[in-house]
């Protein structure tokens, strides 16, 4: 039967070329725009090497200064003092790292060289390498003593050893940094920009430069904080014992300012759509805004699709009306046309598939951030499985109308509709 199906299915295109046509490049516009929604979010979101741990990482990324007798309010990243004693104090989760914000690039050039060139650095402590998971090519981090002493080592991405040093062995050597000697003690691989919370090309100790205390309220500053929790269930205990330590640091401030969080320390999702330290992130309102445009994109196609199904259905009445005439049900009628339907689909989905991806390369600028993405990063299990049941929705949604009107013709005026 289902070979039938495929038959009858496969001449029905050959009959309506045009309108066949267009049933698939319309199915297939829909799963590709789709598609590149769904790839995009998987990119930004899917844990990989440094950030491995990102459903288990909760984010501090800016603050709010509000006047404690006023309306008043500045909002900034986050005071080193507040990093400290707000949250490298937390007992609950596994690490917590403090790493700089808004940092300009390092003049790099070797000892006795004239040739300078500008990489991306990033201040951390040594935690940082506890919360992500960086492949070291070759050398270790940095350790708690070097943090704590202040030294000037630092660790380079696998392209900066190789411009600089003409080789990934780069361990012991030194590097000049903005006019300071930097002893490389670690060469990793190169890190994705849409890493945001790890990305850098070189990383060395923020006590390796002044720490940055102008924050007159002692509130802002110029840092961000990374929590590694143990286990996701942590989260509302390690939120609860952040606020505890607000509070009793608001306290020991002069009164004219206190710190507001403003529902951070948050997940991974709701730090990539935060822009700013007043913002309310209501990952609610944004799941149903994505859903809502899904739903759109699935909803437009599917009704063009099922008027011409509807068409195709009333050419076909005699037809199935003698199918009827001979014993077959409404619901032998529903299942046959929902699968000759879903074999449109599946052409159009397949061909969608394809168009996304070219659409994803083509667009990475804006999508990515003009990130290198892998391909084969692209060609995940999950992004199969989305195509498929968009597949799926989206023949349910253009043929189910059609099949159930059809099969409940009266046998006679099916036979006599030509």
């Amino acid at each position: 039967m289902i070979k039938q199906y495929f038959k009858q299915a496969w001449r029905l295109l050959k009959e309506n070329p045009v309108l066949s046509a267009i049933s698939i490049i319309g199915t297939a516009l829909a799963i590709c725009m789709i598609m590149v929604m769904v790839m995009s979010y998987e990119v930004k979101n899917a844990p990989y090497p440094p950030e491995t741990n990102r459903a288990r990482m909760l984010y501090m990324k800016f603050v709010r200064a509000q006047r404690v007798n006023s309306a008043g309010s500045r909002n900034s990243t986050v005071g080193y003092q507040l990093a400290k004693e707000g949250f490298k104090a937390l007992k609950t989760p596994e690490a917590i790292t403090i790493v700089s914000a808004y940092e300009p690039p390092a003049l790099a050039t070797l000892p006795g060289s004239r040739i300078v060139k500008s990489y991306n650095k990033l201040l951390t402590d040594d935690a940082f390498w506890q919360v992500f998971d960086f492949r070291f090519i070759e050398g270790n981090p940095y350790s708690q003593v070097d943090v704590d002493a202040g030294l000037c080592k630092a660790v380079i991405s696998k392209s900066v050893a190789r411009e600089m040093f003409g080789t990934i062995d780069a361990v012991g050597k030194t590097i000049r940094l903005n006019y300071t000697d930097y002893t490389v003690c670690g060469v990793v691989n190169d890190v994705n920009v849409l890493a945001t919370a790890a990305y850098s090309q070189i990383w060395i100790p923020l006590t390796s430069q002044p720490i940055y205390k102008e924050e007159s309220d002692r509130i802002a500053g110029k840092y961000r904080i990374y929590i590694l929790a143990k286990n996701r269930n942590d989260f509302p205990a390690i939120k609860e014992e952040a606020e505890q330590l607000r509070q009793k640091y608001n306290e020991g401030l002069s009164g004219e300012y206190a710190a507001e969080y403003k529902g951070q320390p948050e997940s991974h999702f709701a730090y990539l759509n935060r822009e700013w330290a007043g913002d309310e992130i209501n990952i609610s309102k944004i799941i149903i805004q994505y859903t809502v445009i899904i739903a759109l994109l699935l909803l437009i196609p599917a009704v063009n699709l099922s008027s011409m199904t509807g068409s195709q259905m009333r050419k076909r009445l005699s037809e199935l009306g003698v199918r009827r005439a001979y014993g077959a049900t409404r619901n032998n009628l529903i299942h046959q046309i929902m699968t000759e339907s879903l074999i449109q689909t599946l052409i159009g989905g397949l061909l969608g598939l394809i168009l996304s991806y070219i659409a994803a390369y083509a667009l990475r600028e804006m999508l990515y951030e003009g990130a290198v993405v892998p391909f084969i990063s692209l060609l995940s299990p999950v992004t199969f499985l989305f195509a498929f049941l968009f597949c799926i929705l989206l023949n349910v949604l253009s043929a189910i109308i059609p099949a159930w009107r059809t099969s409940h013709k009266p046998i006679v005026e099916s036979i006599l509709s030509n």
